[in-house]
């Protein structure tokens, strides 16, 4: 006799973001691991009027990579991505105790010590929307100065709220590191590393992005399962327990090993398995399925299986 669901899971999805493919993985794998939970697949883009009347018949956790938008549920607990600024983001990390570089919202005040940030900063927008190094720039740290938000480009996220600065962190060679997690737990990492020793001129006030950035075409790419690197990530997850997809960038100092976390992207447009990005990763690491490494849609259906069980609502 099979199994009655208890519960319900409700994954919510969204064009241009996640392809459907893999929510209906995840939610096979639910359902051969978990007969006692039933799992929907929501559109993110309509209403989903009939999966939210469906869903709402029994206790149920929803999980979506970004924030809700034309879908609301009638009940159950969220675990959805939350746009922020990235000052509240540095904020928050930091109460939570995470190694974060020094960081300062620029006022018409600033004056930042190079003793405390050293040579150089960079100069960030707090927007939460901004992505991919826009309006990004490093420059002397003792050349910073304000900038009114009138005095950018139309196109400039610095129009839209406070630029900040933070102490750049030398790791030796221009370099990224991301990893991917899902209530912490890893399921997807990307680094990106120039094959140019970092060489920057102390007397130049301001630096072009290829200059401390890894760029193609003097660049490797590589997957990393360093034990330290991974537990950091976990342990970012504890700054935002509401934002269950979290992809945490963090950089190792070169003289000290040190680790330091830049950011977890709480927005959540980062599912790299499948986003308009997928295919660049996977040409540039070699590799052509990007969950293999972690099992990534197995462990996400499992740890997806233990919150429903314990938080349904």
């Amino acid at each position: 006799m099979a199994a009655v669901p208890e519960r319900n899971l409700v994954l919510v999805h969204s064009n241009r973001w996640q392809s459907r493919a893999d929510f209906e993985m995840i939610k096979n794998h639910v359902e051969a691991l978990a007969p006692d939970i039933a799992v929907f697949i929501a559109s993110n883009d309509i209403p989903s009027s009939i999966t939210r009347k469906r869903a709402a018949s029994r206790p149920t956790l929803i999980f979506s990579p970004i924030r809700l938008l034309s879908f609301k549920p009638a009940r159950g607990k969220l675990y959805a991505g939350t746009p922020m600024s990235k000052i509240d983001e540095m904020r928050r990390l930091a109460a939570a105790g995470l190694p974060i570089p020094p960081f300062d919202v620029i006022t018409p005040n600033s004056r930042l010590s190079p003793d405390e940030y050293g040579p150089f900063v960079l100069v960030k927008p707090s927007y939460a929307f901004a992505s991919f190094g826009q309006g990004m720039e490093l420059r002397r740290t003792s050349t910073l100065r304000y900038r009114a938000s009138a005095d950018y480009p139309e196109w400039h996220p610095g129009r839209q709220a406070p630029m900040f600065a933070q102490k750049f962190i030398d790791c030796g060679y221009p370099m990224s590191c991301r990893v991917l997690t899902i209530f912490g737990e890893p399921i997807f990492t990307y680094c990106r590393q120039s094959t140019k020793p970092l060489n920057l001129d102390p007397t130049k006030d301001l630096f072009e992005q290829h200059e401390y950035l890894p760029a193609p075409p003097n660049r490797i790419t590589f997957t990393t399962r360093e034990p330290d690197l991974l537990k950091l990530a976990a342990d970012a997850y504890r700054a935002m327990p509401e934002v269950a997809l979290q992809a945490c960038d963090i950089l190792r100092e070169t003289d000290t090993g040190r680790l330091y976390l830049l950011e977890v992207n709480p927005g959540g447009g980062t599912w790299m398995f499948s986003s308009e990005s997928s295919a660049n990763y996977k040409q540039s690491l070699g590799i052509s399925d990007l969950t293999v490494e972690f099992d990534a849609f197995r462990t996400i259906a499992r740890v997806l299986i233990d919150r429903a069980r314990a938080e349904a609502q």
